[in-house]
């Protein structure tokens, strides 16, 4: 949505309700877990490294699918005129 608007508000309000529907649908994102997940294990979480591994495994899987295959295709189909 940043890429196709045109002013600098556009862009910054695409780009800030993109995250935020991310992050309240309760999706994974590994980067992010790279960090709370480690962070809640030094806090005394009940959490396994093997867990850990699990869970970045399996969102690095789900965001490649999203980010380079699923949201292109998406643009393909709306922004390439045939």
């Amino acid at each position: 949505m940043a890429t196709v608007a045109r002013d600098i508000v556009s862009k910054l309000f695409a780009s800030w309700f993109s995250i935020i529907l991310f992050v309240l649908c309760g999706f994974e994102h590994s980067i992010a877990n790279m960090f709370f997940i480690p962070m809640g294990i030094l806090l005394c979480a009940n959490v396994t490294i093997v867990q850990l591994i699990t869970n970045l495994v399996t969102a690095t899987i789900g965001n490649t699918i999203g980010g380079a295959i699923l949201i292109p295709c998406i643009y393909n189909k709306i922004f390439i005129k045939t």
